[in-house]
């Protein structure tokens, strides 16, 4: 076969899409014609055809060495420094482009897409506007420029049968949230052009919308246009994960990140599901990395430094939760998280604790939480207990009931279990969401729930178990108690006092069952550093027969499990 007839062969396969028998008809022929512009531009082509733009680029390179003049392998070169993110080449290229064909409105148009790219959308209008000029009839130009100037009216006025004005149209109701109309404009737009953009923010449409099952299959068509789309491949990873399969949503994440590699939402994706099938020290890896990319976004660090505290690497996990508190200091739940991996540090490193403590103190004095934590890390009772409470259990209240399963928390049941009858009104102190009256009420009894959360008395009302609800903080409602209480009751409540004689003395003489956590080596009470307190169990006793309690029964168990720990705590029942 002569030279011609392979070359007319090769691009009659190159046009049909048969891409690797075109080029390998073309490089037989540069075995014998390597300098062939013609050959090397079609070679460059093929390869950008396949999104390898970097092999593409090094085809055009070569290809200008031997025809300096022929502005096709510049524009070509052009598109390819632009996909790789070369704007100031491709900006070069294009220039050069018009230099040898001054009309050429395509290289206006590729300069405007570069220059808005770049976020210059003056010039991107100017080149816009300019390849207009030339063809007043280019609608893809029209498009561009409506789009870039924030015309929603002209983008109206094009949508029809134009798909990409429609994908526009599209993408600004999607950014606006109104998810049912972009997806209608993207159907429209879909039903035009095979596009893997225009799929993918479909998808994304649809997510939005709950329709989970049409998007997970346009993502795929996406994927099949444009094996590198990377918003296809993100969508796919995170519905895989979503459905528990694993090992696919895995695949995709890599391959994502592979071609993405400074994509924050892929690291971050894949991270959570690292942690959520406890390969806990991949996914530190890759939180790692989304910090890097994104070291000023607070949410990272954040959860960088849980798994960091889940590993008691108690130390970094509170450089980095400062990090991440200090750029958004309105997370309370983020304060208290410092405070409760400072006292996990306290036991490691009391010294440290005690100076980043110190520091965090003379940093934000009025913050209530470290207000409360320098108190406690100094044995000392602090003067806002009662605000702090309130805060930590309204911060607290949606997670208890998970958290105390997780702690394996026994008080309820023992009080079931061991202070039997419960009859009549009986008074529930710091009842949180209402698990003691949950557990013991019966046709022969009432409750009143007493709480200083009233988060926790929201989800304590929706079960319909008590006759009242009152936010209060107990020492104050004691002040005042209904004489027709037959009972008190205080489950993991007196914890949170040193000093009970008070509360005792309002109770009295009313049937009074509580928890303690115990330490019969102090004289009475003892503040820890996590700010609840220890009682000597025989001073509780001394203090209930001072005020008339005859019938006094301890029962000694372990009220939970903390940070791998059992706690020591007895349960009283005074009559």
């Amino acid at each position: 076969m002569s030279y011609q007839l392979m070359f007319q062969k090769a691009i009659e396969l190159q046009q049909n899409g048969a891409l690797n028998e075109a080029e390998q008809i073309y490089r037989q022929i540069l075995e014998t014609a390597p300098n062939n512009a013609d050959v090397l531009n079609l070679l460059g082509l093929i390869a950008q055809t396949r999104g390898i733009h970097g092999e593409a680029v090094n085809y055009f390179y070569k290809a200008i060495e031997n025809a300096p003049q022929h502005w096709p392998i510049f524009f070509n070169l052009a598109v390819s420094l632009g996909a790789l993110g070369k704007f100031l080449e491709a900006t070069e290229a294009y220039q050069k482009v018009l230099t040898l064909k001054p009309d050429c409105k395509e290289a206006h148009f590729g300069l405007g897409n570069l220059y808005w790219a770049q976020n210059n959308l003056d010039a991107a209008k100017e080149q816009f506007s300019a390849a207009l000029a030339l063809d007043s009839t280019y609608l893809e130009a029209a498009t561009n420029l409506a789009e870039v100037s924030d015309n929603t009216d002209s983008l109206e006025k094009l949508a029809a049968g134009n798909p990409q004005a429609l994908y526009y149209l599209g993408r600004r109701a999607f950014v606006s949230a109104d998810y049912a109309r972009a997806a209608d404009y993207l159907q429209q737009a879909d039903a035009l052009a095979e596009d893997d953009e225009i799929k993918s923010m479909l998808g994304e449409s649809l997510i939005a919308l709950k329709q989970t099952e049409p998007a997970q299959k346009l993502f795929y068509q996406a994927l099949s246009i444009n094996p590198h789309n990377v918003t296809a491949l993100m969508n796919l990873a995170d519905i895989e994960a979503d459905s528990h399969n694993f090992g696919e949503a895995e695949k995709l994440y890599k391959r994502g990140i592979e071609i993405a590699p400074d994509n924050l939402r892929l690291h971050t994706n894949y991270a959570e599901m690292l942690c959520r099938n406890k390969r806990t020290l991949e996914g530190l890896e890759e939180y790692r990395k989304a910090v890097i990319l994104s070291p000023q976004t607070p949410e990272l660090s954040y959860n960088l430094a849980l798994i960091l505290k889940s590993l008691e690497e108690y130390e970094q996990a509170l450089d980095l939760m400062f990090h991440a508190f200090y750029l958004a200091p309105e997370h309370t739940d983020w304060s208290l998280n410092i405070a409760e991996t400072l006292v996990l540090f306290n036991e490691q490193a009391p010294e440290k604790a005690h100076k980043i403590c110190e520091n965090w103190y003379q940093k934000m004095p009025e913050n209530i939480i470290v207000q409360h934590l320098w108190s406690a890390i100094n044995h000392q009772t602090a003067a806002n207990e009662t605000a702090y409470n309130e805060l930590l259990f309204d911060n607290f209240a949606a997670t208890y009931e998970q958290t105390l399963k997780n702690i394996q928390y026994s008080v309820v049941e023992k009080i079931a279990e061991l202070c039997a009858p419960f009859n009549g009104r009986i008074l529930d102190l710091g009842c949180g969401t209402g698990l003691v009256a949950q557990k013991l009420k019966t046709t022969d009894n009432e409750f009143i729930g007493v709480d200083i959360s009233a988060k926790m008395l929201d989800l304590a009302r929706q079960k319909n178990i008590y006759s009242e609800l009152k936010q209060a903080d107990i020492t104050e409602y004691l002040h005042n108690l209904p004489t027709d209480i037959d009972c008190v009751i205080a489950a993991d409540v007196f914890c949170y006092f040193g000093d009970l004689r008070p509360i005792f003395s309002a109770c009295a003489p009313t049937r009074l069952i509580f928890s303690v956590e115990t330490d019969s080596t102090v004289e009475k009470y003892t503040v820890q550093a996590n700010g609840r307190y220890k009682h000597n169990p025989e001073y509780l006793r001394q203090l209930l027969q001072n005020l008339g309690y005859l019938q006094i029964k301890q029962h000694d168990l372990v009220l939970r499990r903390e940070n791998g720990k059992d706690v020591a705590g007895c349960l009283i029942s005074a009559a």
